[in-house]
């Protein structure tokens, strides 16, 4: 398998496992970033790690996503009437998201080992 087609087949399980950490984590909190995470190392190739590697990314893009998401809400007049302009709370909160890293990278090496 050539170096460029395994690095296509990581991104798009990337951006495949990311999505759907991003749609399962708003109805089941723990469960989207490891069935992101298990499908993104399942599209991916490779070994185990890269398996692991595709579901960290999913996790870092949705992580991404939801933080824009949220720093958007702060401009919206209804919500930037109630919170100071730079709010610790919203940062705190997008710092603590970055589970969704950590546990889509456990989903991915658990997708590289039932592959392999």
């Amino acid at each position: 398998m050539a170096v460029t087609e395994l690095k296509k087949e990581f991104w798009t399980g990337a951006g495949i496992g990311g999505l759907i950490i991003i749609i399962i984590d708003l109805m089941v909190p723990f469960l989207g970033p490891l069935l992101g995470g298990f499908i993104a190392g399942i599209i991916a190739k490779g070994g185990v790690m890269n398996a692991g590697k595709a579901g960290f990314a999913a996790g870092i893009l949705a992580t991404i996503v939801i933080a824009l998401i949220m720093v958007a809400g702060m401009i919206v007049p209804p919500i930037a009437g109630y919170l100071p302009v730079v709010s610790t709370g919203y940062f705190l909160f997008i710092v603590l998201t970055f589970y969704l890293a950590l546990f889509a990278f456990i989903g991915g090496l658990i997708a590289g080992a039932v592959r392999k």
